[in-house]
């Protein structure tokens, strides 16, 4: 059993942080989360997130049976892989992902919105909305002390920063770690995955999720999400559809994000500056001689589903000794969206940490040790995928004309190489 005098506190409900209460719960930790937002459903978390075979076998150590056997009903099929075009929807790569029995092995597409609320399943007693936290305490006894914006302050043994990629808590903890700008912006859509759009949609989008490799530094991504059960249902959220179709749990639907630099989209830096209509126009204007599809289904995005978002990417630093106050996810190592790797990090971190503090609490091993350990770990994958996603980010922002033939020029070459495309795969897959 946990020792009863053992607590640990966390600092932000996002995936890392969730996931991580989940699986110190189920072991009988003593945890409580603390979030800003009033509600689950306060702003987007984003839309379509790829899980890798190193994400869902994080998910199946850190759930319970019961909620894993949620996430992979209320999943979606991971599609047939993953395919590059050009801005024509002229093939240029296609990479084919797992298919096997066993649903560690393959890859999930998952609904963020449904996984937040499969998160918090349980947690009732555990999550606090509606908390603005802005330091901690070290005490002489050991003890972290949270301190929130009316006052109050929570107590724990450990303090976790799960709050992002502009982290309060690594901001006190960790000054010399940066995150800086990357001088690039996304915005996306959804719409419906109807009937109706069925009938004029680009039928290899319905199969595989593709990167559309664009010309001026401009990137697409865009996936369908078709779940295999409905998650209102499933997890007894009332009525679907409630908050519009950006918080819909049940709705299938096709998703884009497209990035690029503010010049380019003729956007400010600041996308919260930018109205709902103003992003799609920008995009509209950015995608403006790419395929009918693709403009159509720029066109077509539900309005009140357009967000925008600068793309952020952490600084490498130096390692640190390890403490009582440490850190997962974005908050972390915050990497862009380019390479789908900042979730499924943020699920290996949950994974890793909770071992750590299970054997502090049952006193197997000193805290800072388990720390020390899961962050020596932690800092080892990180670096190496922070930095890819940024020589990804790079390469899709270039504006020389002879760089992005040649990329595609490799590309097509590699997708007649059966063996190295099911390397790139296999390295995709984590």
């Amino acid at each position: 059993m946990a020792k009863e005098t053992f607590k640990v506190v966390v600092i932000g409900a996002g995936l890392a942080g969730l996931t991580l209460a989940q699986a110190l719960r189920t072991r009988g930790v003593d945890v409580e989360v603390h979030e800003r937002d009033t509600a689950p459903t306060d702003r987007s978390q984003g839309y379509r997130i790829h899980i890798n075979p190193t994400g869902t076998r994080a998910l199946r150590a850190c759930l319970s049976d019961e909620l894993f056997e949620l996430f992979l009903d209320t999943s979606g099929s991971g599609g047939q892989g993953l395919r590059f075009t050009d801005h024509l929807l002229r093939p240029l790569l296609s990479l084919d992902g797992p298919h096997s029995a066993d649903p560690l092995l393959n890859h999930q597409s998952v609904c963020r919105v449904t996984l937040r609320h499969l998160l918090l399943r349980g947690l009732d007693d555990v999550v606090h909305f509606g908390r603005h936290y802005e330091r901690y305490e070290e005490l002489r006894n050991g003890s972290v002390v949270a301190h929130f914006a009316d006052g109050s302050t929570a107590r724990g043994d450990v303090l976790v920063g799960a709050d992002g990629c502009r982290s309060r808590v690594r901001t006190q903890r960790l000054p010399q770690a940066r995150v800086m700008e990357t001088g690039a912006i996304g915005v996306a859509g959804k719409l419906p995955l109807d009937e109706e759009l069925r009938s004029w949609i680009h039928a290899p989008l319905l199969a595989s999720a593709h990167i559309v490799m664009g010309p001026h530094g401009a990137r697409m991504f865009a996936a369908t999400h078709e779940y295999r059960n409905r998650p209102s249902k499933a997890l007894d959220l009332g009525t679907a559809g409630t908050g519009g179709l950006l918080f819909d749990t049940d709705t299938d639907y096709l998703m884009w994000a497209v990035t690029a630099s503010p010049e380019r989209f003729a956007l400010p830096a600041d996308t919260s500056l930018s109205t709902p209509r103003q992003l799609g126009q920008a995009v509209l204007r950015l995608v403006d001689g790419w395929h009918p599809v693709i403009r159509r289904a720029v066109a077509d995005a539900d309005p009140e589903t357009l967000t925008g978002l600068p793309v952020r990417s952490a600084v490498a630093v130096p390692d640190w000794a390890p403490s009582r106050v440490t850190l997962i996810g974005d908050a972390a190592h915050c990497a862009t969206p380019l390479g789908g790797m900042g979730g499924n990090m943020a699920l290996r971190d949950a994974e890793l940490l909770y071992v750590a503090l299970v054997e502090a609490a049952r006193g197997i091993r000193p805290v800072a040790e388990g720390i020390g350990r899961y962050e020596t770990a932690m800092r080892a994958y990180a670096a190496d995928a922070v930095l890819k996603s940024r020589k990804n980010l790079d390469r899709s922002l270039t504006e020389n004309r002879m760089s992005r033939a040649v990329t595609r020029a490799t590309f097509r070459m590699i997708d007649r190489i059966p063996s190295v495309k099911r390397r790139m795969a296999a390295e995709a897959g984590g």
